[in-house]
């Protein structure tokens, strides 16, 4: 029968037009997927109609062959189907398929399961776009010929995806594997349906049955790094009508929340109608849970977990979600047990293990946290590297994963170094070796025995020794959202036309968006200091404008005084401080110890020291940077590092590449992006004992770790013995130097050690580097430790890294109320204070892009934000009652506290790219208050790194002198503290940087005093 082999190289010819030429979208479900399989089995995987040649001798008609004697010669009626068959395939040829199509179905009303009939109506059935029909078909012949069924149902599948029916297409390949478990192409095509459907757990477990059939591809293997986050082997969008909700819909979510960052409220409206259209769906319902508890939302958890759908409990986003809705109760004991679940269904759940550790720190286990610490750096690394992996990282991975009882990705991640090495023919027997060792370990133990061996390999411990949640054994709590009386209002009005403070930036931005260069983007630095110590504050204002790479074309750096008849003037000129390099950042401190505070300013190009002379001038002491560099120095700080009592400089540097003065951005921004570019190392120069400063050789670790250095804060965090420095580096991970006894004997105590990935502020709590900026300090949850806000980019959450005792540092911004807020802006400068003197910290932050997206519906000036601090977290204040200048769209940059006029209010002052500086004065109604000036005497004068602790009957506060401040800036020297309806202090003790400490019984409030290192009696000021 001719028409028998016009059939078969028709389906081949039909396969390859429809699945040879489409690279990431389907038409091509069988794409990428199918496109191994071609190669192999050009034949029979051509088209599912192979099948004919099987099962009906296809090529082998009546008129081609002699009956054998054994033969039964067919009956008249399989003459009569033969023939309507033959005349059905003329017809079909004319192009007249409806009645070649009534010829076929009256042989199948007699031969159901004639498969040469079966074949032709199938063929028939796709040239009509019937493709539902042409799948039903086409999978009963599945189950005629089983031996070839899971090539057939794959043809299945893709029909079913064309007709919109993908839970058939689904069960196409599911039944393909049950014929075939081994059948490369077939766990191919689920790994990639699965992820495309953001049901990235159930995709992972063909991945690794990829792995185990030596068929993995490179970007399979990259899909096993992290299951939480969206990852799309192809795409399925051709086949999925206009806002249909469907099961892709679940992998929309998935990139909405995960990558996109999307509002929440948006996520969970489109998360709800999922759940609607599929209520038996574990996967959706998991991810529900997980969104709902990651954002808070304890009421709506209630409902959802009394309605989950058989199968739920065995996704590791359900887990996930218990453990977060527990730890938001303080029930840590079930929390630990659950995120522990979490992890043994998947064990690349990096966010089950960082809040797991913060659990085990609420209940005591502080002992296990170094570990774990170490393991949860190493899976951040692992999320970081594998994307762009070359050879030696692909090694690297593989042995981790090695060491994490995870064998058949570390075999993957071999062989993909094998790969990019050219050594494959080298590591083809180590690879044989692993892959039966592997084989041989899983004949000896069931999945559940492998599970607890994995997970106990990543804890060090049995998680079962933790107690199961009991969901219905508490009524949820109160939501962590504060919602402050109306008599908690921040007000700030803007007085610097009233104190003739007329000051704007120039570093040459274009406000209206246009066209720039990377160095104009970050906007100048600002100091408040008392230079001529009449008890005023003073400012002083970086300015930039021209190029880095002409000296002297920027606009002189300005000085201005304050004088309480007059306000301020500027006092550039006779004080000898106009520095005209591309200025950036400003640091005031004592740098020769002779009670006047001195000038550091940060530049592209070399660095400045002012030295106070104490008449009302300052001399450029330059030339005592005996290692100057010509370096992008972004933030600077002064303060005694390494325990000799002088106070060192801490650089801040940012970009290392010559390419950063001459790349213009234009309306393409991508080459303009900080990491285009090479980042710089920071530096700490040493104080000598003559007043020179060179590189200190026990920061060499820092020459090894160039970042993008944006914010700094020194003080002693840990309340040891030595300061400490936090930097947030943008678009990386963040640095924490610590102190550390020095190694040798010799001038220095102290030396410093890069701890962010142990103490766990290099990240936030969804351990992805970010584009961290200004820096807020200050004890925001009142345990005696000092804590860190961190301003990020638009469409990322602010972090807030509170501090517990042992040292160990927490993402907490969901918590305190500050998550959804921050996503919609890009932070800046950032101060934290007591604005309003309640006792509880508040915050500023100044927004303002970097470049403008107003056609992405993003703004480019943004409003800056006040958050009002409480027991219960952070609100953002209603900016129609904070003020205008918090209604006021803007570009901001460096932000400052202040106490100007001495009331007892801090008040702060603000610079802008587009605006004048902004003097805020602190008009909210105010409770007590009590301030400290600080003058250490056997410690370096400024006494960075000392602490406060004042008490007045139950209630406690903490503060220090710090260092840096933020971001390119320098507050007023002074420790704040509202302490509410306190009207007396029971007791105050300082705690100074070298180990003394002095303490004050009964001091009165609402007053300022100065504290000498050594003198008993505090002094009013």
């Amino acid at each position: 029968m001719k028409w028998r082999s016009w059939l078969i190289e028709r389906s081949k010819g039909r396969w390859l037009a429809d699945h040879g030429s489409n690279d990431r979208s389907m038409s091509a479900v069988t794409m990428n997927m199918i496109r191994s399989m071609t190669r192999k089995h050009s034949l029979s995987l051509a088209w599912l109609f192979g099948l004919s040649v099987a099962v009906a001798c296809v090529g082998c008609g009546t008129e081609d062959r002699a009956t054998s004697p054994q033969e039964t010669p067919p009956t008249q009626s399989g003459d009569d189907d033969t023939s309507r068959l033959e005349s059905a395939f003329a017809l079909m040829q004319q192009g007249q398929t409806d009645q070649a199509l009534q010829r076929v179905q009256q042989v199948l009303i007699r031969s159901p399961k004639d498969v040469d009939a079966l074949s032709l109506a199938i063929e028939l059935y796709n040239q009509r776009g019937e493709f539902c029909q042409a799948a039903d078909l086409a999978a009963t012949v599945a189950e005629i010929d089983t031996a070839r069924g899971s090539q057939i149902l794959i043809r299945a599948f893709d029909w079913n995806l064309r007709c919109g029916d993908f839970a058939a297409a689904e069960e196409n390949l599911r039944r393909a594997e049950a014929l075939d478990p081994n059948n490369v192409d077939v766990h191919r095509m689920l790994a990639q349906l699965l992820n495309a459907q953001g049901r990235r757990f159930e995709a992972s477990r063909h991945v690794r049955q990829l792995i185990r059939l030596r068929s993995v591809q490179p970007n399979e293997t990259l899909s096993l790094i992290d299951l939480q986050g969206p990852f799309y082997l192809v795409s399925f969008a051709d086949f999925v009508k206009d806002n249909a909700v469907t099961l892709f819909s679940l992998g929309e979510v998935r990139e909405l929340y995960t990558r996109i960052n999307a509002e929440a409220t948006e996520v969970l409206a489109l998360m709800q109608r999922i759940r609607q259209a599929f209520p038996n769906s574990a996967a959706a319902a998991a991810l529900h849970g997980r969104i709902l508890a990651e954002t808070g939302r304890q009421e709506a958890l209630t409902e959802w977990a009394k309605n989950v759908p058989a199968g739920t409990q065995e996704q590791p986003e359900y887990w996930s979600a218990i453990g977060s809705w527990m730890a938001l109760q303080d029930r840590h004991e079930e929390a630990i047990r659950a995120f522990g679940e979490a992890l043994r269904r998947d064990p690349t759940d990096r966010e089950s293990l960082r809040s797991m550790i913060q659990s085990l720190v609420s209940v005591g286990q502080e002992s296990r946290i170094p570990e774990l610490r170490q393991r949860l750096a190493v899976l951040d690394q692992i999320f970081r590297i594998a994307k762009e992996a070359d050879a030696e990282q692909s090694l690297w991975i593989s042995q981790r994963l090695g060491e994490l009882a995870r064998p058949w990705e570390s075999c993957a991640w071999l062989m993909r170094e094998a790969q990019l090495s050219g050594a494959m023919s080298q590591r083809v027997p180590e690879l044989n070796q692993r892959h039966q060792a592997i084989l041989a370990w899983e004949r000896g133990a069931n999945e559940a025995q492998i599970g607890t061996a994995q997970l106990t390999r990543l804890l060090g411990f049995d998680i079962q020794q933790w107690p199961l949640p009991e969901l219905d054994s508490r009524e949820p709590t109160t939501p962590t959202d504060p919602t402050p009386s109306a008599d908690q209002g921040l007000r700030f009005v803007d007085v610097a036309p009233e104190l003739n403070l007329e000051a704007r930036y120039v570093g040459g931005f274009a406000a209206d968006g246009s066209a720039f260069y990377p160095y104009q983007v970050n906007g100048g630095g600002l100091a408040v200091l008392d230079y001529d110590l009449d008890g005023r504050c003073d400012l002083y204002m970086v300015q930039s404008g021209g190029t880095p790479i002409e000296p002297g074309s920027s606009m002189p750096n300005q000085l201005f005084r304050f004088v309480a008849e007059g306000g301020f003037g500027e006092v550039t000129e006779p004080a000898a401080v106009g520095d005209r390099r591309f200025g950036q950042g400003v640091c005031v401190g004592d740098v020769n110890q002779d009670g006047f505070p001195d000038l550091l300013v940060a530049n592209i190009g070399p660095n400045v020291v002012y030295i106070n002379q104490g008449d009302g001038t300052f001399r450029d002491a330059s030339g005592t940077l005996l290692d100057s560099a010509d370096n992008w120095t972004s933030c600077i700080g002064l303060a005694d590092l390494s325990g000799d009592a002088l106070p060192d400089i801490i650089e801040i540097n940012y970009i290392d590449d010559p390419l950063a003065y001459t790349v213009r951005c234009t309306d393409d921004h991508l080459p303009c992006q900080p990491q285009r570019f090479n980042a710089a190392s920071d530096r700490i120069l040493k104080q000598r004992p003559n007043g020179h400063f060179a590189q200190w050789s026990q920061a060499a670790e820092m020459r090894s770790n160039p970042k993008l250095g944006f914010g700094l804060v020194v003080a002693n965090f840990d309340g040891k013995l030595g300061n400490d420095f936090f930097v947030a580096n943008d678009g990386d991970l963040n640095h924490f130097w610590v102190s550390t006894a020095a190694a040798a004997a010799g001038d220095d105590r102290f030396s410093i050690v890069e701890s962010a990935g142990v103490r766990g502020c290099s990240i936030g709590k969804g351990g992805d580097s970010q584009a961290c900026m200004g820096v807020a300090s200050g004890d925001f949850d009142r345990d005696g430790q000092l804590d860190l806000h961190v301003t990020n980019f638009h469409n990322e959450s602010v972090n807030l890294f509170t501090q517990n005792e042992p040292g160990f540092f927490f993402d907490e911004s969901l918590r305190y109320g500050l998550h959804d807020p921050s996503f919609s802006v890009l932070g800046f400068g950032t101060q934290a204070a007591d604005f309003d003197n309640d006792g509880w910290l508040d915050l500023a932050v100044l927004n303002g892009h970097v470049f403008d997206a107003r056609d992405e519906g993003i703004p480019f000036q943004m409003i800056p934000q006040l958050f009002h601090g409480s027991q219960q977290g952070f609100q953002l204040q209603d900016r129609s009652t904070a003020g205008e200048y918090w209604q006021q769209p803007q570009l901001g940059r460096t932000l400052a506290t202040l106490d100007w006029n001495r009331d007892g209010q801090m008040d702060l002052v603000a610079n802008h790219l587009d605006l004048p500086v902004a003097m805020l004065q602190n008009v909210s109604l105010s409770q007590h208050w009590i301030q400290f000036e600080l003058i250490g005497v056997n410690c370096e004068r400024d006494a960075i790194g000392a602490e406060v602790r004042v008490r007045a009957g139950q209630d406690r506060w903490s503060g220090w002198q710090t260092g840096g401040d933020g971001y390119m800036c320098s507050n007023e020297p002074v420790v704040h503290f509202g302490v509410g309806p306190a009207e007396s202090i029971d007791q105050v003790e300082i705690r100074w940087p070298d180990g003394r400490t002095q303490t004050f019984e009964n001091v009165d409030t609402d007053i300022r005093y100065l504290a000498i290192q050594g003198v008993d009696a505090l002094e009013q000021r």
